[in-house]
This record gives structure tokens, sequence and C-alpha cells, in this order.
């Protein structure tokens, strides 16, 4: 418990401290006093300075803290319910198909109502969870469900492409920018529907907590403890979808957090308590997120998070870590 304490504690630190280091560097150097004033008097503040840390580099670091924790919570939930340490929102399809569904409301002119972005690429996420739901009832084998879940994801891409083929020259430049990945993207109007939609995902798979903690070892034995399996499966995997489709409405593809972090976290806290796991891979996420979004915004954002998963996966795969349980 007291090492759990210290790893909560000094991950909690470092995400404050990247959270200020993100506030304060940029192309315009703004002191961490400036920093203050903006932010506890923002009529007093130089307006420049206000309009930078409220306009762009505020919602750049809330994005990247929201986007780390999301991905992690879903990584990690979609890694228990199919008791697979390969799975994630990104290997699986689920991204993909909250692509599709930005695609289906930038480039086919689908509006979605009054929700908009977000709407679709939930909305296209919990569909492709639906689809390799079933695949998963399918397939017992776990590298079976893994190559499933690519063939889907092929297939909601190659849909896209598709899309992409007879869109017009302005939806096409939305697209492609938007499909780059970034915690730019994220507007300060735009944050009270992040932090919603992220909500409403976090709540979904907390209230099904005890699910999570014994369905590693197998449905029948969490049926024989008096969990409803079966509901409280939906709502992981709607809360996963809502957090993966979220995250890749606001900021774009985001590849490896959610396939990685849980694993590093696992290797950080070293339990399967959810409880524990939980809020750990939401700070690993965060703290991995802001540091990724320090680099010049030259180099794209996968790429940096590439250099920090693909080793993780591998070393996952030499360790021959598919013991059937969450990681």
């Amino acid at each position: 418990m007291r090492r759990n304490l210290i790893c909560f504690g000094t991950l909690f630190i470092g995400v404050l401290v990247l959270f200020a280091w993100t506030l304060v560097s940029g192309p315009v150097d703004v002191s961490l006093s400036d920093l203050a004033v903006a932010m506890l008097s923002p009529d007093r503040a130089e307006p420049f300075h206000a309009k930078i840390l409220w306009e762009l580099r505020f919602p750049r670091a809330l994005a990247a803290v929201l986007a780390g924790a999301s991905l992690s919570v879903s990584g990690l939930c979609l890694q228990t319910v199919f008791r697979n340490p390969l799975c994630g929102p990104y290997v699986l399809g689920i991204s993909s198909g909250a692509s599709l569904g930005v695609a289906l409301a930038l480039l086919a002119g689908f509006g979605f109502g009054a929700f908009g972005v977000l709407g679709a690429a939930s909305l296209g996420a919990i569909l492709v969870t639906q689809v390799v739901l079933v695949l998963a009832s399918r397939f017992k084998n776990a590298s079976v469900l893994l190559v499933a879940g690519l063939m889907v994801g092929y297939f909601v891409n190659a849909l896209v492409n598709v899309l992409v083929a007879g869109a017009d020259a302005e939806s096409l430049q939305a697209y492609v920018s938007w499909g780059l990945g970034g915690f730019t993207r994220l507007t300060l109007p735009a944050v009270p529907g992040f932090i919603a939609a992220s909500a409403v995902g976090f709540a979904l798979v907390l209230v099904s907590m005890r699910y999570l903690n014994v369905v590693r070892m197998g449905d029948d034995f969490a049926r024989g403890l008096g969990v409803a399996v079966r509901r409280s499966r939906i709502m992981v995997l709607l809360g996963s979808s809502i957090l993966a489709g979220a995250t890749t409405a606001y900021c774009g593809p985001v590849a490896f957090i959610g396939i990685a972090v849980p694993h590093l976290a696992f290797m950080v806290f070293r339990t399967t308590n959810h409880r524990i796991l939980l809020p750990g891979v939401s700070l690993c996420g965060a703290f991995l997120a802001l540091l990724a979004g320090l680099f010049p915004v030259s180099i794209p954002l996968n790429a940096v998070l590439s250099i920090v998963g693909v080793p993780v996966i591998l070393y996952v795969l030499l360790k021959g870590s598919n013991r059937g349980g969450a990681l």
C-alpha cells in the first residue's frame, strides 16, 4: 500500500509539473509569474499572454491529460474484458470506427444532430466495439481475435478511403488536418464537451469495477459471485468506446497509448486490482501524453508515441504475456 501511494504521489506531481511546463513552453516566453496572473486574475494580465494561455496552451494541456487518461482506461478495460494483453482501441479497430464516424461527418456531410463530430466518433466506436464483441464470442483464440480486429480496422479504413476519394477539397483538407492527430486541435469552447464525454465514459467503467476485478477469472466465475456479466460487459465496452471516440473526435487518431500504458502501469503498481490500476493508468497515460505533447509540432504525435509504444509491445510479445488476464 505504501509503495502504491508513493507511485501515485510521484505520478501526480509529474503530471502537475508537465501540465505547468506545457503552459509556459512555446515560441512565446511566458514566465510563471505571468502564468499565475493570467490564471488567477485574467483582467490584470497582459492581454497577449492571457490569449496565448487560455486559447492555445491550456486547451492543449487539458487535451493531453484527457486523451492520455481516456485511451489508457479504454485500453485497460478492453484487455480485461477480452483477456488479451495486446488489445487496445487502436488495435481492435475501435479508433478506426471513430475515424469513420468523423469521416461521415466531415466528408459525407452527415450532421448527427446536436452531437456533431463527437457523436459521430462515439457512434462509430460503439458500432465497431459491438462487431468485435460478436467476433470475440465466436473466436476463443486470442490471436485470432487480434487478427479479426485488425481486419475490421482495415475494412473500416477502406470505407474511409472511399469517402476521401469522393470528397471536395475543403472537406478533404479539414479531414486530413484532423487525421494527423495532436492535442492542439482542442479549442476552449470545446473543452466542456470533451470533459463531459470523458466523465460519462469513466462513470460507466467505474460502476462496473467489481466486474473488471473478477472477469479475468472467467464469466462463469463472475456469475458465481453474483455479478451481472452481460450488463456489466455492455457498460464497460460502452464506456471504453465513448472514451476512445471522444479522444478521436477532439484529438484525431492517437496510437499506442491505449495498448502500451496499461502494461506500464502494471509494471509500476504490480497489481491486477482495478481500484488501483484505473487511477494508475489514468495518471500514467496523462503523464505520457503531456510528455509527448511537449515535442515540437513539426514532429507527428504518433511518431513520438511509437518510440514508447513499440518497445512495450515487443516486450509483451517476448515475455509471452498472454496469460488470459487483463495484462
